[in-house]
């Protein structure tokens, strides 16, 4: 059985296409769900960016200040999310996250005791033959549970 079912967003359609087929699943299962973003702490300012910031302490705060905007918009991103997946009446919470996204999700995935976690994929291949996005790829081999990857 499956009670809680992880879907990771990063606002695109593919993870939409994700989160549709989650919700599929979590109504004919009667499963709670956790809707989570991962705000990517890897993340480097453009060096163009860089010639304008004089020293580290000013490099770390445009990098804090750059994450608190993202979280921002994220959270309100997820709020809408979580709207349309509770008016199909299903139990529904989020977590906004922040550090390396393929880390993140397995964490969060053990800590909230997922037993599924349905995540969109990005494909590295034009012609439909390519392999896998990075963090589908990493999520799905590190997991303890089923990972469902939709494209």
């Amino acid at each position: 059985m499956v009670s809680r079912i992880l879907v990771p967003h990063d606002g695109t359609e593919m993870s939409d296409r994700a989160l549709s087929k989650a919700t599929e699943f979590a109504k004919a299962m009667k499963s709670e769900m956790v809707i989570v973003h991962i705000v990517d702490s890897r993340f480097v300012p453009p060096s163009a960016t860089l010639g304008f910031i004089s020293d580290r302490t000013s490099l770390e705060g445009a990098k804090t200040e750059l994450v608190r905007i993202l979280k921002s918009g994220a959270e309100q991103m997820l709020k809408e999310k979580m709207a349309k997946v509770k008016a199909d009446g299903i139990s529904v919470d989020f977590i906004l996250g922040v550090g390396s996204p393929a880390e993140e999700i397995v964490t969060i995935a053990r800590s909230t005791g997922s037993d599924l976690i349905v995540m969109g994929s990005r494909q590295l291949s034009k012609a439909g033959l390519g392999t896998l996005g990075s963090v589908a790829r990493k999520v799905s081999e590190t997991a303890d549970c089923p990972v469902m990857i939709i494209r």
